[in-house]
């Protein structure tokens, strides 16, 4: 298996960019930046990164990054309904 495979889930977000590339005699420092480009932003620890992601593979990353945020949002409404759910026995509990 040659091709890297990509986790199913990834943290973060697919967000596109304009650039400037830095170059003295550049186009883009007058103002015409190169791009849109993709990025991946996500937190590790307590620092923001920023992960380039090659245009054939935008839309699979952003996926990938749906499907951890669907399932964090899943998590915590399953836990939402266990603290709910305890509640309603200890109010049973009491009376």
């Amino acid at each position: 298996d040659s091709a890297k495979t990509l986790p199913k889930m990834l943290p973060g977000v697919v967000c596109w960019q304009w650039v400037c590339c830095g170059r003295v005699g550049c186009r883009c420092a007058k103002g015409n930046l190169h791009g849109p480009y993709a990025y991946r932003f996500f937190r590790q620890g307590n620092r923001l990164r920023k992960e380039y992601v090659p245009t054939a593979l935008a839309h699979q990353v952003t996926e990938a990054c749906e499907a951890r945020r669907a399932f964090r949002r899943q998590i915590k409404e399953s836990w939402d309904d266990w603290r709910n759910v305890l509640a309603q026995i200890r109010e049973a509990e009491s009376s």
